[in-house]
């Protein structure tokens, strides 16, 4: 239905340019370190030092993402504790070594590993409920702990739909879901957290202390300011679902995309859909819409019925059937356990959209979308407004909240191929288009800057400039001290 399930379908095929994981990355200089340095590190952590003799290096190197499997770490810390973090940064200051900070490895665009030290907060990953209507998580929880734990206890969060995405990167990034209507994004659900600066020091976070970095964190992205070591959530009871789909020829996309898109306003914030364009090698491109409502199906029924009437289109497939928290978020891949383990060499782009597209904005997507026939890769559509939109744009630094919608462009190749489609894509779309996100990150994307964080990034720059001048957290889209 989503990001996660196109990943099943996708296969591996040809493409365009042939650049390698290292090169896409635009990796920094680095420092080789005697192995007597390594071993003084290891002996005062708590977690574990990989070095590239030891038997784990490979695994621990790796990161979901297969096309950067090239790109070699000289030493990979899985922190145990929030001293380990300080030993570490200490450690990176001191030899003057590249870092990069990692809790699921999902970036598309490599920045989740580095020639020099990758700093795994993996095993940071507690998760407490407590009795106010908060959850503590440890910012190395991945998606599929934090739902697990809370629906145990009857409680979620709104956030990511992949359940081995790491929660620091969804958080700090935003956190699109298909809960967001109604909740808010991920980093909207967030009350506090803490934080280990690039001098070392643990900083609690919240609306009242240290508020400038609190702001930059809700939107501006991970990696940038320092090492999150957990956060404190919002939770909200969970209530039941309603799933709820229909399958349309692509024949009929136009008219399908002119009514969905009109659903950001005229939906109430507790239902959600999304227009999904699977496209596999060779054939015409799938259309699906899927969307989940807050409440039992006869709550959708009269705007179900008048979407699927506005579309002018008879779907060749359509399904409403309640579902649990726990069918919507993980029963399809506790029943495909090879998902947790499956890498994909995946490149991304992303656009947000302010208003609705005029019939040729919608033209140029859909012949874009049809036209490719030599490689895997999928287009996908999700709905936007509702609470989103009741925080000003610069009330955070997630700035993209008049969107009606985002888009989501990915291509599927061989790991020693870069197709640039999905990035063509995006530069087609720019005449009606209102930004990126950061979460999809796109290293081909020119304006980054201005793209991810908009008239945000002035703020964002201050804020680096603050805690951390010296640019200890760098990579090449990473935000800049003024």
């Amino acid at each position: 239905m989503d990001r996660r399930r196109f990943l099943k379908y996708v296969g591996t095929t040809l493409a365009s340019s042939a650049l390698t994981g290292c090169q896409e990355a635009k990796l920094q200089k680095f420092n080789f370190l005697t192995d007597s340095k390594w071993f003084r590190l290891a002996s005062e952590l708590k977690g574990h030092l990989v070095l590239p003799t030891d038997l784990n290096y490979i695994s621990a190197a790796q990161t979901y993402n297969s096309r950067f499997d090239s790109i070699k770490p000289q030493a990979i810390v899985r922190c145990a504790n929030v001293d380990d973090v300080i030993k570490t940064l200490a450690f990176v200051r001191n030899n003057k070594i590249a870092v990069t900070t990692r809790c699921g490895g999902h970036s598309f665009a490599g920045y989740s590993t580095t020639t020099g030290l990758v700093l795994d907060v993996g095993l940071m990953n507690v998760i407490e409920i407590n009795n106010n209507g908060t959850a503590k998580v440890g910012a190395g929880a991945r998606l599929l702990d934090v739902y697990s734990k809370l629906i145990a206890q009857g409680v979620s969060i709104p956030s990511g739909s992949c359940p081995t995405v790491g929660i620091s990167g969804v958080t700090l990034g935003g956190g699109i879901g298909i809960f967001d209507r109604q909740y808010g994004l991920t980093c909207d659900n967030l009350i506090a957290l803490e934080i280990i600066t690039a001098d070392g020091q643990l900083i609690q976070c919240d609306a009242t202390h240290h508020s400038d970095l609190f702001w930059a964190l809700r939107g501006g992205g991970g990696g940038n300011f320092g090492v999150v070591v957990s956060f404190i959530f919002k939770t909200h009871p969970i209530q039941t679902l309603t799933y709820f789909s229909a399958s349309f020829r692509f024949e009929d996309a136009a008219k399908v995309l002119i009514a969905w898109q009109q659903l950001a306003e005229s939906w109430p914030g507790n239902l959600w859909g999304q227009l999904f364009f699977n496209m596999a090698v060779s054939s015409i491109p799938k259309l699906t819409f899927n969307g989940y409502c807050l409440g039992e199906p006869s709550a959708i029924e009269p705007y179900w019925s008048a979407f699927l009437s506005a579309t002018q289109s008879t779907p060749t497939a359509i399904k409403v059937v309640p579902q649990s928290y726990h069918q919507a978020l993980l029963a399809e891949y506790e029943n495909s356990p090879e998902y947790y383990t499956a890498r994909w060499p995946t490149v991304a782009s992303s656009d947000f959209f302010n208003v609705a597209l005029p019939i040729e904005g919608i033209n140029v997507m859909l012949q874009k979308i049809h036209a490719q026939k030599s490689f895997s890769g999928c287009v996908i559509l999700d709905l936007m407004g509702g609470a989103i939109s009741h925080i000003a744009p610069d009330q955070t630094a997630f700035i993209h909240r008049n969107a009606l919608f985002s888009a989501f462009y990915a291509v599927t190749v061989s790991p020693d191929i870069i197709p640039t489609w999905q990035n063509e894509m995006r530069n087609l779309m720019k005449p009606w288009s209102n930004g990126a996100y950061l979460s999809y990150t796109d290293p081909l994307i020119e304006d980054w800057a201005t793209a991810y964080y908009g008239e945000n990034y002035a703020r964002l720059t201050q804020i680096k400039a603050k805690y951390d001048p010296t640019q200890v957290f760098n990579f090449p889209q990473g935000i800049k001290p003024s």
